[in-house]
């Protein structure tokens, strides 16, 4: 995970996941119509993926330290969620360097092995009325899970021998979170070269848990930036995640 806490640079990154700071404008809030790929297509009720493309960012201030940074290649999510938005869920998450488990380097000479531990987490859709960062919906994440809890091992051999291990989650301290969702024709979704509904995360902070024991230089809160595309099953429970999905405002 990319240390944690502010960001040294702009980055884009997706969601997943997914890792978050939020807005000061307040969006108005409508029920939306997740449909299977089109504007008119059939509502849809399913499962879900998010799948990072671009890299993956994590930042943070770490005591005594200063910025940690880690980028990671590969991020992704999988849920789902009714076609009124209400419902949604997560319930694995992944976040490595190469798809299959390797470590992300950092920038203070080391790796950072991010695992989920626990990703029972939930959230709602809605609809956006007010297109805030020209988005479409967006998924909103209370704070206040426990059921989230993200595992960071944070190796920095410039500053100590001991690898940092720091748990990461929804917690009391955590405002509500946003995630902006584009739909696949929208022409400012953070790729448009993908005709893919899209997902972004922005800087949303994760905060240490204070239930679990973390080592002395793990940052306090970890920004996540990212960004993702989000797919849904053509055919149920198959496992393949080949559906386009878009949303409307319900009627």
């Amino acid at each position: 995970m990319k240390s944690i806490a502010r960001v040294s640079a702009p980055l884009a990154a997706a969601a997943v996941a997914l890792i978050l700071l939020p807005g000061t404008a307040v969006a108005a809030e409508s029920t939306p119509v997740i449909r299977a790929g089109t504007a008119t297509a059939a509502a849809y009720s399913g499962k879900i993926q998010a799948l990072s493309f671009g890299e993956v960012y994590f930042s943070g201030n770490a005591p005594f330290i200063g910025l940690v940074d880690t980028t990671c290649q590969y991020a992704q999510l999988r849920g789902g969620v009714n076609s009124n938005g209400t419902g949604g869920y997560v319930n694995y998450v992944q976040i490595d360097n190469n798809g299959s488990g390797g470590a992300c380097p950092n920038n203070q000479g080391g790796t950072t092995t991010i695992t989920t531990v626990n990703t029972n987490g939930s959230g709602t859709i809605y609809y956006d009325d007010d297109h805030l960062n020209s988005r479409d919906t967006f998924l909103k994440l209370p704070g206040n899970q426990p059921g989230v809890k993200i595992k960071a091992v944070i190796e920095m051999p410039a500053v100590t021998t001991e690898p940092q291990t720091c748990y990461y989650g929804l917690t009391a301290d955590t405002p509500t979170l946003e995630i902006d969702l584009y739909n696949p024709d929208n022409p400012n979704r953070p790729d448009p070269a993908l005709a893919q509904a899209q997902g972004s995360a922005q800087g949303q902070q994760f905060y240490l848990m204070p239930t679990e024991t973390n080592d002395v230089y793990c940052p306090e809160a970890a920004a996540a930036f990212a960004n993702v595309v989000v797919k849904g099953e053509s055919v149920p429970n198959s496992g393949t995640y080949d559906q386009k999905l878009y949303a409307t405002k319900a009627p």
